[in-house]
């Protein structure tokens, strides 16, 4: 049982309050020492840098960078705007608006994160002229944000793509109908919402144009398509795909002439801070698991866990499971770094489809951006809405309940999410 004490030690740091780039490197540097002795440096360097050395891994950076370029140039106002001329005269117009536009969103940030930001710093203050409170409503964006990472084109997708060797085109469209399930729960949910009191009925406030507004966003709802069907037709490979991103949203961008290169340049400064701390958590995680590893944990992991379950979706619950209680305390990129390659082996033995894995992975350790005591998202909506954080979290509690049962669906039936990738690849 020695391989938990790493994996233990890393989750009371983390609860503790330590940076997890610092958790995982102390823990490795030391459990490195301790088993490799002089060969230590060497065989730290060669893990850390190979697993680096992928040319999926790269596209990663660059999605962020055509995320960031999208709300600076006005792109992300645009849709907010087409959305709400599609929805806004909806019971809760204005909640219904918000969801919806996360859902057009996602298609190009891919982050919870950045999503949920972006969509609250719009639609907090003009929810709050419209009579929403503050707390309902940063719940509801909080909440709608989870389908940015599993929404093509997804960062994190990307990572599980280098981690288990899956094809990302196949997880981009595995995550479609799950973020479009959660988009319609939410939206229902806001529609009860509004029939109860919770949120205003009428939708009130002005109405944009809709030939206008229509027209205003067809350039950046372009992005995702040209993005999306490049992958699929065989255009460019995913991390063309990226390249490619990033430069229709900078062209767009300037076209709009709402970003300035001071702006730009301040912005891919800050992308490649926040790059360069994420490859340097997987290349530390990496090792980390490598020492794992080495104690034979992933063979004994697997062989247990396939002679202790039943079936394939048992197994699924399980992890599933096992992935909340981890997301209480850890990030999801570090979570699925480190638990991804332990795991895998009894997916693989049980037969379960990598993508499938990759989709419940991703859609699970995202919840744990919106609840305490880590929660990213939740933290960043309560500073957005200048609201207290335990209000918040209990305000999370019924936007949960949508993309808790839409998990549990994809654990438990892997032809709901393997569906799009079979139609289109066979």
């Amino acid at each position: 049982m020695l391989f938990l004490v790493p994996v233990v030690l890393l989750v009371a740091l983390a609860a503790v309050g330590l940076p997890i780039v610092f958790g995982v490197g102390g823990i490795a540097m030391v459990s490195g020492l301790t088993s490799l002795g002089a060969r230590f440096p060497l065989v730290a360097a060669q893990t850390m840098v190979n697993s680096l050395n992928s040319f999926v891994l790269i596209s990663a950076p660059f999605f962020m960078l055509a995320g960031q370029i999208m709300n600076a140039g006005g792109m992300t106002r645009r849709i907010f705007r087409f959305a709400t001329v599609l929805v806004g005269r909806l019971p809760g117009g204005l909640a219904q608006v918000v969801v919806l536009a996360s859902i057009l969103f996602a298609g190009m940030t891919g982050s919870a994160l950045a999503e949920a930001v972006a969509l609250g710093s719009m639609a907090i203050p003009e929810m709050r002229r419209r009579g929403y409170h503050d707390v309902s409503s940063a719940a509801l964006v909080g909440a709608a944000s989870t389908i940015g990472p599993i929404f093509p084109p997804s960062v994190p997708m990307v990572i599980y793509a280098a981690l288990a060797e899956a094809s990302v085109g196949r997880l981009f469209l595995a995550g479609i109908a799950p973020g479009l399930l959660i988009g319609l729960m939410l939206m229902g949910a806001a529609y009860l919402y509004a029939r109860i009191g919770r949120f205003p009925s009428q939708p009130g406030g002005p109405r944009p144009p809709m030939l206008r507004a229509t027209w205003e966003a067809l350039p950046s709802l372009a992005a995702p398509v040209l993005v999306i069907g490049g992958i699929y037709s065989g255009l460019f490979t995913p991390t063309e795909a990226a390249m490619v991103a990033v430069a229709y949203c900078l062209v767009l961008s300037l076209l709009y002439r709402e970003l300035t290169l001071r702006r730009l340049a301040r912005i891919m400064i800050d992308v490649a801070a926040v790059a360069g701390s994420l490859l340097l958590l997987i290349a530390a995680t990496s090792f980390l698991g490598w020492i794992v590893a080495r104690t034979g944990v992933m063979i004994e992991v697997a062989l247990w866990l396939s002679s202790s379950v039943s079936s394939p979706a048992a197994l699924m619950l399980i992890i599933t499971a096992l992935y909340l209680l981890v997301g209480l305390v850890m990030e999801p990129v570090p979570a699925m770094v480190l638990l991804v390659p332990i795991l895998l082996p009894a997916v693989r033995i049980l037969q379960i489809d990598v993508v499938h894995f990759g989709v419940v992975t991703v859609l699970a350790l995202v919840v744990g951006l919106i609840h305490p005591p880590v929660g990213l998202v939740m933290y960043a909506m309560a500073r957005v809405a200048e609201v207290r954080v335990d209000r918040l979290a209990l305000a999370l509690l019924p936007f949960l309940i949508p993309v808790l049962i839409v998990l549990v669906l994809c654990a438990v039936f892997p032809g709901f999410v393997l569906f799009l990738p079979r139609l289109l690849y066979g």
